[in-house]
């Protein structure tokens, strides 16, 4: 096999980036192995003979993801650049990159669980239809009740339909009034089936509920004033599908989480990819919570909202 020369590795580096040439073509030319080109393509940009320079138009953002993942310790970080110019609202740029990116991953787990808030809908409301096999998609907490004028329910039959997945729902509302009602609703067979079914869920997609009479758990009627006041007393600075947990992730109310019906928080830590969505000046003590407490793989944000995580 002949030697090359500089002038020799020069070439193969114009053919093969300029002229677009694949290895195999330009391995005919030399008469070499295709391992050996892809060997002095290497070499070449070790030698400084071709640098590669990525013009990245989201160049902020990039950095910002990489940094915010290595910061909280999370797989990955999306940040969704809002173009104040469009007509979409910032929720929907949201929903838009929550959709893409559940295109990308959802057909890699058998069991996915969702809990509902206006974010969340947005995602659906931005999805494209998409087939994924032998997937279950199930509620991980009972329901919320409206959203967008459409009932939890009605969304996750929807969102079934554009997954082509079979859909289980929990007939029962998140918070009860009292735990004998709890144990009572845990009783029936339907919601312990599908109960079931969620705590085996390899996928969650979930929002970052307020600690506050702006948060849906109160305008739907769940909670009052005085919930409000005592869940502030106890440390809470958000909630995941009712359940609300401290600054360092841990439940904070247990009189509270003995009337709500769904997965604890130390069912949610144990899903394997857990994506959090969530936007606002408003949801950063909830973000930063959920993220110490172990409950985020994957946060999707915006960047003023991943400006300020990263400055805390």
């Amino acid at each position: 096999m002949r030697e090359m020369s500089e002038h020799d590795i020069l070439k193969i580096c114009y053919l093969y980036y300029q002229e677009e040439k694949t290895q195999e073509e330009i391995s005919r030319l030399f008469g070499v192995s295709r391992f050996k080109i892809s060997r002095l393509l290497k070499e070449a940009r070790q030698k400084g003979f071709v640098s590669i320079t990525i013009h990245d138009p989201r160049g902020d953002l990039t950095e910002a993801e990489i940094q915010l993942a290595k910061k909280y310790g999370l797989d990955q970080a999306i940040v969704v650049k809002i173009n104040e110019f469009s007509a979409n609202s910032l929720l929907d740029h949201i929903g838009e990159a929550g959709a893409n990116y559940l295109r990308q991953v959802v057909d890699q787990y058998k069991v996915f669980g969702v809990t509902w808030g206006h974010t969340i809908y947005h995602v659906v409301s931005n999805l494209e239809p998409v087939e994924v096999g032998d997937l279950t998609l199930v509620q991980i907490g009972g329901g919320l009740g409206t959203i967008e004028g459409a009932d939890n329910n009605m969304l996750t039959m929807m969102l079934g339909q554009k997954l082509g997945a079979k859909a289980q729902v929990i007939p029962a509302p998140v918070i009860v009034r009292n735990r004998s009602i709890r144990d009572t609703l845990f009783k029936e067979k339907r919601i312990q089936e599908t109960l079931a079914i969620a705590r085996e869920a390899d996928l969650v997609l979930f929002g970052v509920g307020m600690v506050d009479t702006d948060g849906l758990l109160w305008k739907s009627g769940f909670l009052n004033r005085k919930d409000a006041a005592k869940l502030k007393d106890s440390g809470a600075v958000g909630a995941i599908c009712g359940r609300f947990f401290d600054a360092e992730g841990r439940e904070c109310w247990n009189a509270l989480d003995d009337r709500t019906i769904g997965l604890n928080l130390e069912e949610l830590r144990k899903i394997k990819h857990k994506i959090c969505i969530a936007t606002g000046s408003e949801k950063i003590p909830g973000i930063l919570g959920a993220m110490q407490g172990n409950l985020v793989n994957v946060l999707i944000t915006d960047e003023n909202t991943a400006d300020t995580l990263l400055k805390q």
